[in-house]
């Protein structure tokens, strides 16, 4: 008896400390979604208005940046897998690089969508992700560009080596590392964009658009180097009807 009550004084405290943790929780939502609809707010009064979805610690300037983990000052609270807090036809242009890749497909499918809903007519959504492509013909080409992309990604990793083949080791560290939940190709993330209503679909390399405020957008190449960012990143534009 004496351990059963000991065993239920355990779970209550258990449950004591889960609901103070979901309330700090919540009190810490609640403050950031305050905080980002008074920036909104003020950011309406911008032309053209701009939407940076999942900015982490990367300000675009003159844009609305956002991210699931706001911690840097002037990025605000969206969570990319919920329907987008903003009206239908805020936004001239929206920009999200290597994010999507980190939510599951069908939210994928959801969030273009509502980029498409929260794009003006003629606005332009700006997409930079892996491309799975690149990625899996690491084990099968062995032209000196795989080879130094084995290399770069061996060593920055610190993944097996000999005699162990490198390209399983990259391919298994790449879909299983950072928290990537989907990957696309270029006809599978073409297709979800149409599927969302958006048209003039095109792909390009990162930093390249025919729009002035999408031109050299991309940073994931300061973090990464820029000709691994090249080898690995495949971007599409698509505009609201």
């Amino acid at each position: 008896m004496m351990s059963n009550l000991k065993a239920g004084i355990g779970s209550a405290y258990a449950a004591a400390r889960y609901a103070r943790a979901e309330y700090r929780r919540s009190i810490r939502y609640q403050r950031l979604i305050r905080q980002r609809n008074v920036a909104f707010a003020a950011y309406r009064n911008h032309s053209p208005r701009c939407l940076h979805l999942g900015a982490q610690n990367f300000v675009l300037s003159n844009w609305f940046n956002t991210d699931l983990e706001p911690v840097t000052e002037g990025v605000y609270y969206v969570d990319a897998t919920q329907p987008l807090p903003f009206p239908d036809g805020s936004f001239d242009f929206v920009f999200s690089e290597h994010m999507i890749e980190h939510i599951p497909f069908v939210s994928g499918l959801r969030l273009l969508a509502e980029c498409r809903r929260v794009l003006k007519p003629s606005g332009v959504v700006r997409i930079a992700t892996p491309n799975l492509r690149n990625i899996l013909g690491l084990i099968a080409d062995h032209h000196p560009d795989i080879e130094r992309y084995l290399h770069w990604a061996v060593q920055t990793f610190g993944l097996p080596t000999q005699p162990f083949p490198k390209a399983p080791m990259v391919i298994n560290n790449f879909f299983r590392s950072w928290g990537h939940q989907f990957v696309y190709d270029p006809e599978t993330l073409g297709e979800a964009m149409a599927q969302a209503g958006l048209r003039d679909i095109v792909q390009l390399q990162p930093g390249i658009s025919s729009y002035a405020q999408l031109s050299m957008l991309e940073h994931h190449g300061q973090a990464i180097g820029e000709w691994t960012n090249e080898f690995e990143t495949m971007v599409f534009e698509g505009s609201a009807p």
